[in-house]
């Protein structure tokens, strides 16, 4: 139990050092060896965890979105589609104030094992949010929605990485509508959806929580 214990005490560790680094300094600027040191580990620690600094980063990703589910779902509750709404604000937020952060996910869109495990949460993630509304979609669709969805999220990465996203405010409205509208919500939801995410202000959350470089 101890040694169980300490062990997930390091691992801990090493991702919280990785994060900080590579959102400090950059993904490709940041070696193993400077993760080595900043945690003080040895670097067979974290070869032992982490098969290379791909891996750390796939570590990184998949916390980062289960955070922002959690986020999600305290301000929309169980209101799917602002589920789905919340989730999107806070990413494009996230990546626009902090554009570091905007390369860990282009990177992650572009390596072809994470992407491909966004991919699969983007599916699952489909099925809980509109599985029940919308029965008669299939496997299939909800793939295809997913794989929409994740180009959108990937080429609004691309564009901040760019430095030419634009107004936050405007790619997260257009972005709400366009998946939704592809989820056939009416009309009336839909722009109720927008209005609600107005209100939440998510931009001003996401501030408070962000680290400065």
């Amino acid at each position: 139990m101890k040694r169980q214990l300490h062990e997930n005490e390091v691992r801990s560790k090493i991702i919280q050092v990785a994060r900080r680094l590579f959102l400090s300094q950059g993904y490709e600027q940041t070696r193993i060896r400077q993760i080595k040191e900043a945690a003080e580990v040895k670097i067979g620690t974290i070869y032992h965890f982490y098969q290379n600094k791909e891996d750390i980063l796939a570590h990184i990703v998949r916390e980062s979105f289960f955070r922002v589910l959690v986020r999600a779902r305290q301000l929309a509750g169980n209101n799917q589609q602002l589920n789905l709404g919340c989730e999107l604000a806070w990413h494009i937020h996230t990546m626009h104030q902090h554009p570091q952060s905007a390369e860990m996910y282009l990177i992650s869109y572009n390596s072809p094992r994470i992407s491909a495990e966004i991919l699969s949460n983007q599916v699952e993630r489909s099925k809980d949010l509109f599985g029940e509304r919308c029965p008669d979609l299939s496997d299939e669709d909800h793939q295809f929605f997913s794989m929409v969805a994740k180009g959108m999220m990937q080429s609004i990465t691309l564009r901040t990485v760019n430095g030419v996203l634009g107004d936050p405010d405007f790619v997260v409205d257009k972005s709400i509508t366009v998946l939704l509208k592809l989820m056939d919500i009416p009309a009336a939801e839909i722009e109720a959806t927008r209005q609600q995410i107005k209100r939440l202000a998510i931009a001003e959350k996401v501030a408070t929580l962000l680290p400065r470089s």
